[in-house]
């Protein structure tokens, strides 16, 4: 009776569990599409109308074929202007290091050889300019070849600090090091992991809102034609004007407007959503930015809605981080004083675009923008409380904060909170819940279905961006994005960027050989697109088909020569082929280009392991280790080490 009863236990047991799989099932293993059926020799869709022709404006210089012509036209005229303007932080964006006004120190007190971790950094003032020096050892305590950059761009204003940038054989690559200026020192740059090699690519989208302008290779993550930065390095007048050739041509000629000039925009003669179409290109970061259809995000002109070139995701509000940097757009936007306001607040409300106000005049400044609307409601605070905050609102209603994203920085809160102790509350995604919304959609939106086709994208890097779990929430936004791409490339089947998406999504969701279909349409599209090549080589090893993936690797290897990255994915792909010579050669490439780059010193472990060297390859892994920056990556190492030797 007992061993019945017991076989009942274990039998109602089972059934329950198979119950709550199949819900399990029912709710995140939504049923797989149809794969998509493309040409085999698929051709690029056209693109759509360019709005720069398209959109109805009064102003003529949004026309494509009106050239920019840089600040040092604008200074004849306006020569007042131009001077405050390049002392406000936009017009002190970038420069060349040979041009920019030093503001670093070399002091022992600035830190100009410091240590993060298993490293040492040194920045090294030159007669050429500025050196930036990485230092370690190996695994006997002698030193390994130095890493050494030279720092040829300045980014940054220097108001929270600087990064720099080296240029080497077309490619620009972000340095390790910053400059932090609240504390006068140098430090290991924002967001960088030196155990993850300290080589950062620098984006034509990053670059976008700290630089005029650059002629990048497209569809390349960090190449760039000469010359590197045309007119000038820092954001100039016609970030916020648009290009001048037309409006110094005609004042050249001596024409004269008859009213509003429409040779060049003016902001304040623009609608609120086109004034704030222009704060938008930089200051609404969002959490994925994603170029529409056929379009370039340096074809965007003031006088046009930004929203026709990029659309913009940002998380839903429950989700987001009041302190973060260039959030302070999304921020506004949840501020109670924008509600009431409608449109009458704008970024330019408070902030004059052609000059900061100096420190002695800030709270002042300030309070009368405050005053502007609140003029009849005094402060509740007791007047001794205000004078200790120096009749600031902004003490209050706008306080700083370290930034979410950035060390050594404070940022602004710009959801004006009515009591300082208002802080935003955050939590976890819940299961079906749409991760990333459209940003405040205009009156100028796409449509729907070009809408649903960038959502698609941006959903797809979204995926591969969160942690696989038990929890399931990867897949789900996994399949948000596919369904989405499946749909957008019936449209447009000659669609690249949906294409890569979808290989991102396909992978996401383990549907591998959809995801290596939808790499093979991408690199068809686009033969020379970096994105599309690591997504077919990805796809392509996972299916099992090395020689593919092989072909796409040697083909990202000659794109991108300065690049430590590909070489050492396609010497994971000899290891595979146990050719370990290839695979040797390329890991000793890579770290000639960087010789502390820890992955590299593990891959050429296990290589020299398969030959034969076990007492060189223990060398090369106990350097490899000692490189890292964390307890699990140390453990990552060791466990693969040991997967691929045994």
């Amino acid at each position: 009776m007992g061993t019945i009863r017991l076989q009942l236990i274990v039998f109602i047991t089972f059934v329950s569990i198979s119950a709550g799989l199949v819900a399990w099932y029912a709710v995140w293993r939504q049923p797989t599409p149809e794969p998509i059926v493309a040409d085999s020799d698929p051709t690029l869709d056209p693109p759509p109308p360019d709005p720069r022709l398209t959109f109805s404006t009064p102003f003529r210089n949004v026309q494509p074929q009106v050239k920019y012509v840089g600040d040092a036209a604008c200074a004849g005229c306006h020569p007042t202007i131009d001077k405050r303007y390049h002392g406000h932080p936009m017009g002190r964006s970038a420069e060349f290091l040979a041009q920019a006004l030093p503001i670093e120190q070399y002091t022992p007190e600035a830190k100009p050889r410091f240590t993060s971790g298993p490293y040492e950094l040194q920045v090294e003032k030159t007669a050429e300019g500025m050196r930036h020096r990485v230092t370690a050892n190996d695994s006997s305590g002698k030193p390994l070849p130095h890493y050494v950059v030279s720092a040829d761009v300045v980014i940054g204003s220097g108001t929270r600090g600087r990064s720099y940038l080296t240029y080497e054989q077309g490619a620009l690559w972000q340095t390790p090091i910053s400059w932090f200026t609240p504390d006068a020192r140098w430090d290991v740059s924002p967001g960088f992991d030196l155990g993850l090699g300290g080589r950062r690519p620098i984006m034509p989208e990053c670059l976008f809102c700290h630089v005029d302008r650059v002629d990048s290779v497209p569809h390349a993550h960090n190449r760039y034609r000469e010359p590197l930065l045309q007119l000038q390095a820092s954001i100039g007048c016609e970030r916020c004007h648009g290009p001048g050739e037309l409006h110094v041509a005609e004042r050249i000629a001596g024409a004269q407007p008859d009213g509003v000039d429409h040779s060049i925009v003016n902001p304040r003669h623009l609608p609120h959503a086109l004034q704030q179409s222009i704060c938008e290109q930089c200051h609404l970061q969002g959490e994925e930015r994603i170029t529409r259809r056929g379009r370039n995000v340096f074809e965007f002109r003031p006088g046009l809605p930004f929203e026709q070139f990029v659309t913009v995701f940002v998380r839903p509000p429950e989700l987001m981080q009041a302190y973060r940097s260039v959030g302070q757009f999304e921020q506004l936007e949840q501020s109670h004083c924008t509600f009431p306001t409608g449109e009458k607040l704008t970024c330019t409300s408070c902030h004059d675009p052609h000059a900061t106000p100096s420190a002695e005049h800030r709270d002042r400044f300030y309070r009368a923008k405050c005053l502007n609307c609140h003029e009849s409601n005094g402060c509740s605070l007791p007047a001794p409380d205000r004078a200790a905050k120096k009749d600031n609102c902004i003490t209050c209603h706008m306080p700083t904060a370290g930034s979410a994203n950035i060390v050594h920085a404070s940022v602004t809160d710009h959801r004006i909170v009515r009591r300082p102790s208002t802080s935003p509350t955050t939590r976890t995604l819940m299961p079906g819940q749409m991760p990333l919304v459209a940003f405040r959609q205009g009156p100028h939106a796409p449509p729907v279905a070009e809408r649903e086709r960038d959502l698609g994208i941006a959903l797809a890097r979204a995926a591969v961006k969160i942690p696989p779990g038990l929890d399931g929430t990867q897949y789900q936004v996994g399949v948000m994005a596919r369904d989405r791409l499946s749909a957008s490339l019936q449209l447009w089947p000659g669609d690249p960027q949906a294409w890569i998406a979808m290989s991102l999504s396909r992978h996401v969701t383990r549907e591998l050989s959809e995801q290596l279909h939808a790499a093979k349409i991408a690199v068809r599209l686009l033969p020379e697109s970096d994105s599309a090549l690591e997504a077919l080589r990805e796809a392509a090893f996972e299916c099992g088909q090395t020689s593919v993936a092989l072909e796409a690797a040697s083909r990202l290897v000659e794109l991108n020569p300065t690049a430590p990255e590909p070489l050492l994915a396609r010497a994971v792909l000899h290891l595979r082929q146990h050719n370990w010579v290839q695979a040797e050669a390329d890991c000793q490439a890579a770290l000639k280009i960087h010789p502390l780059h820890p992955r590299a010193h593990l891959q050429l472990a296990v290589c020299l392991s398969r030959l034969g060297r076990p007492e060189d390859a223990r060398k090369q892994l106990d350097t490899a280790v000692g490189l890292t920056t964390s307890t699990r990556q140390r453990m990552s190492f060791l466990d693969w080490y040991q997967r691929e030797t045994r």
